[in-house]
């Protein structure tokens, strides 16, 4: 599990959205701090990569796991907390302080490793 909420963070620090996108289910679910519905991992992918080349593009990500529980056999929930730094002001959002938000995960074991079936990511006013 700890493996990849690292390669969730390497990826984004990397600004490689293809490689985030791999972390994720082929039909994932993401929904993005502002309610935004993406659905699949290419439209997760290409909106991601829109955004890092905009307002996060010198943006870094630090994440924690904050919990998990198995669901059932292959199945998890879990809670990832995250700070970012380093992003430009965009949309709403006026300012360049430090973010931090909490995501859920629904995970399930396939070929061995853990994907992301559904993502659901909360801004926490700090």
């Amino acid at each position: 599990m700890l493996a990849l909420v690292r390669e969730v963070e390497a990826a984004w620090n990397a600004h490689d959205m293809t490689r985030f996108a791999a972390c994720f289910a082929v039909d994932a679910d993401f929904v993005n701090v502002g309610g935004m519905w993406w659905k699949g991992r290419p439209e997760i992918e290409q909106r991601h990569a829109v955004v890092h080349a905009g307002p996060f593009r010198e943006s870094v990500l630090a994440q924690e796991l904050a919990a998990f529980r198995e669901v059932g056999p292959g199945l998890g929930v879990a809670h990832v907390t995250w700070q970012l730094e380093g992003h430009a002001p965009s949309g709403p959002r006026k300012s360049t302080d430090v973010r931090h938000g909490i995501q859920t995960w629904t995970l399930r074991e396939s070929n061995g490793q853990l994907e992301i079936v559904a993502a659901q990511n909360t801004d926490v006013p700090g």
